[in-house]
């Protein structure tokens, strides 16, 4: 069977995609109206919904997309870790490396997914949660322990520091390991300080 190979249709769709990424990670989403999304993109405003449905359902493909992979890379996790730190730091490492190739989408996700409708939002959420049951998992087979509801809004904001923290800390002297071995001991500290347990 041969390869599949992308309609131009379909490569002229990723490359307004990533324009308009690249605008809304460094504008802010609600600051981008649809005259200014057009001119950016090199689109008559007229004709810009015959390229997109609307700059929200854009908005959500993008958040979509970037919790697909981290659902995708914790699975790839739970299914190669040998041992419960093993899975607890793979599915750390997964995440900040995410960061390299998807930092743009974090940023949406983080301060634009307001700007979505009711309805998109109740499926990011969803997503959200799905996600955020991996590292429930992946902690309570490090501590053997249950994690309660208290326990589990903590983990919620560990999420959200994981989302943000490399964009947060400058470390340019370092190299791409030694900055991902910082990241991950402050998420550790994080949720040790969280659920008040050792996770090493």
């Amino acid at each position: 069977m041969p390869a599949y190979q992308p309609t131009s249709a379909t490569s002229r769709y990723q490359s307004t995609r990533n324009k308009a990424l690249s605008l809304f990670a460094e504008r802010g989403f609600s600051r981008v109206s649809m005259r200014e999304l057009a001119n950016y993109l090199g689109i008559q405003p007229g004709s810009i919904y015959n390229h997109i449905e609307s700059k929200e359902a854009l908005l959500f493909e993008l958040i979509e997309e970037l919790y697909e992979q981290l659902l995708h890379g914790a699975g790839q996790v739970q299914r190669h870790a040998t041992t419960p730190s093993e899975r607890l730091h793979g599915m750390l490492d997964a995440h900040l490396r995410l960061h390299e190739s998807m930092g743009a989408h974090f940023r949406l996700a983080e301060y634009d997914s307001h700007c979505l409708n009711s309805e998109q939002q109740a499926q990011v959420n969803a997503l959200r949660a799905r996600y955020q049951q991996h590292l429930v998992d992946s902690v309570e087979r490090v501590t053997g322990k249950p994690v309660g509801n208290n326990h589990r809004a903590a983990l919620s904001g560990i999420v959200a520091l994981l989302n943000q923290l490399p964009a947060w800390v400058e470390a340019p002297q370092l190299s791409a390991p030694a900055r991902l071995g910082v990241f991950r001991d402050m998420a550790l500290s994080a949720l040790q300080a969280a659920l008040r347990a050792p996770l090493d």
